[in-house]
């Protein structure tokens, strides 16, 4: 599946590349194709993401920056180094210590699915707006990002430091870490990583007033996040029982995790979209 969406977007980038974009875009997707193969590579060997994940990164940051421009690459770039490091600064806090190294390399790096459930709705608005011009998408992409950033951040802050953690759905005390676990720790750093994302709009000189776009983005990241939060309680409740022999790999979920990333990220970029078409 990661090979497949990468090869589409990478053949749909080629045909825009050749029948729509200027000279200008045709700049930009070659800048964009050169920094990512250094970003993909350079995250690669800092343990970052896996080896399967580059090509994903790399269609990513290509037509990121080739089609949608600098500031929404230096959104993605911001979700991308803050939320890795994050990620990096908690590998140890969710696991025991072991004498083993059996969980010390995958379990912290992202993979290409995990890549493509962050990454997939952020092409589709940009590649839209790219296509229409319309606004409406270009703050659903934007969206898109705040809602993986909100969501990131408060998993690694609500793990780390997360206070009372409930269920989202019951209201019952739940272990930190809990898929549809909230914490007040949690739920702020997401607050803040969703308007964080929304600031990067400013880049843009939009046509409406400039409080709008960042009031949009970040209420559109923080409900996604929400969203998510209500999707993994329901879908992932199952994560929380305890695996047979001991410990269980964070990996062993990443399929499921990235499903309901996948669907929480496009109802956020959804509903900026349909927020600032309507107002």
């Amino acid at each position: 599946m990661n090979r497949i969406v990468s090869y589409g977007f990478i053949f749909l980038t080629i045909v825009l590349f050749i029948l729509e974009g200027d000279r200008t875009h045709h700049v930009q997707v070659l800048t964009g194709l050169a920094l990512s193969i250094i970003v993909a590579y350079t995250a690669f060997f800092l343990r970052w993401i896996t080896l399967d994940a580059t090509l994903p990164v790399i269609v990513l940051g290509t037509i990121i920056l080739g089609f949608g421009g600098w500031w929404l690459a230096y959104a993605i770039i911001f979700f991308f180094i803050s939320s890795s490091y994050l990620t990096h600064l908690n590998k140890y806090h969710a696991l025991e210590p072991s004498k083993d190294d059996a969980f010390k390399d995958p379990a912290i790096r992202r993979d290409g699915i995990q890549v493509w459930a962050n990454g997939f709705w952020v092409i589709i608005f940009t590649l839209l707006w790219f296509l229409t011009q319309n606004e409406a998408f270009l703050i659903g992409a934007f969206a898109v990002i705040a809602t993986a950033t909100a969501d990131t951040w408060a998993t690694e802050v609500g793990t780390k430091n997360p206070g009372v953690t409930r269920n989202i759905l019951t209201r019952e005390i739940v272990k930190s870490g809990t898929d549809g676990g909230v914490s007040h720790n949690g739920t702020m750093a997401s607050l803040v990583g969703a308007i964080i994302i929304s600031l990067f709009t400013l880049g843009f000189g939009l046509e409406t007033h400039i409080i709008f776009p960042i009031l949009i983005v970040s209420l559109a990241g923080f409900s996604g996040c929400v969203i998510d939060s209500y999707i993994g309680a329901i879908y992932q409740s199952e994560k929380t029982v305890p695996p047979k022999g001991g410990r269980k790999k964070i990996s062993d979920n990443f399929p499921k995790n990235s499903i309901v990333n996948w669907l929480s990220t496009g109802i956020g970029g959804t509903i900026a979209f349909l927020l600032y078409s309507i107002f």
